[in-house]
């Protein structure tokens, strides 16, 4: 069995008192918190404060609080971050609930370009391989980043794309019809792609957040038109919303809901 250290583990406790608190701390506040003896608090903190860790608020109230240092060491970690690697058992999982091949993407110039895709007994018998591009305006994973754009944005990847290809009789091809798609996409929660890029595909998409609040790359399940009722729609709409958030904040995004601030 690990023995835990026991300074070890209260300076981890100190550290979480800290970041959870919405003030500074005393020493004596910070021993009460966590029923420390008084001369331990004193030991660890001044450690803490020596190696810059800590530092005082108000020298003369003796208050601390937290450091850059510890925002720059998380910030280490999150550099260091592997996205396609945190993402891949995501995936898999999601891929499994479903029966349905799952995709992870990402944009670039505009364009929707696969990375990474997991099936599970999927329904789909073709399906574009990693490095595959394709419009933003025809597919949920295009969508589904669209929307959390702002409409400058959308507008200027919308020229971009040039003359819009009608992929099937359900492609939109009218910038307002878009505008309002995105819309609902963001009070939804979720893309939603209803055989707009192949015939009798559908697939229901969200965007996945890094730490600055910005879409990295976005999720999407894909499945044949003819399974997807109302039920299963917004069962994995949901799911897929969930797997997302989840990856972002793995990643170090720290907001709670998928679309925000995107007028």
């Amino acid at each position: 069995m690990l023995k835990v250290n026991k300074s070890a583990s209260r300076t981890v406790d100190i550290l979480n008192l800290l970041a959870k608190s919405t003030k500074p701390l005393t020493q004596i506040e910070i021993s009460e918190a966590l029923a420390l003896p008084k001369s331990s608090t004193y030991e660890l903190i001044y450690t803490l404060l020596k190696k810059g860790v800590l530092e005082f608020d108000n020298e003369d109230l003796k208050t601390f609080k937290l450091s850059l240092k510890v925002f720059e060491i998380g910030m280490t970690i999150l550099e260091k971050t592997d996205f396609y690697g945190i993402s891949r058992p995501f995936l898999e999982d999601l891929s499994a609930k479903t029966g349905e091949t799952v995709f992870l993407a990402i944009e670039n110039n505009g364009m929707i370009v696969y990375v990474d895709r997991e099936e599970k007994n999927s329904s789909i018998t073709t399906v574009p391989g990693a490095g595959t591009r394709r419009p933003m305006y025809s597919t949920g994973l295009g969508k589904a980043l669209l929307a959390t754009y702002s409409d400058q944005r959308v507008k200027e990847i919308w020229e971009m794309t040039g003359k819009t290809t009608k992929y099937t009789k359900n492609t939109i091809c009218n910038y307002n019809d878009l505008i309002k798609d995105l819309r609902q996409t963001r009070e939804r929660g979720y893309a939603i792609d209803n055989r707009e890029m192949e015939d009798e595909i559908f697939c229901v998409a969200a965007p996945i957040y890094g730490r600055a609040e910005k879409a990295v790359g976005v999720l999407s399940v894909a499945s044949i038109y003819l399974k997807m009722d109302v039920k299963r729609v917004e069962l994995f709409g949901k799911m897929t919303m969930e797997t997302a958030l989840a990856i972002s904040k793995r990643i170090g995004f720290r907001k709670d809901s998928i679309y925000f601030g995107t007028q």
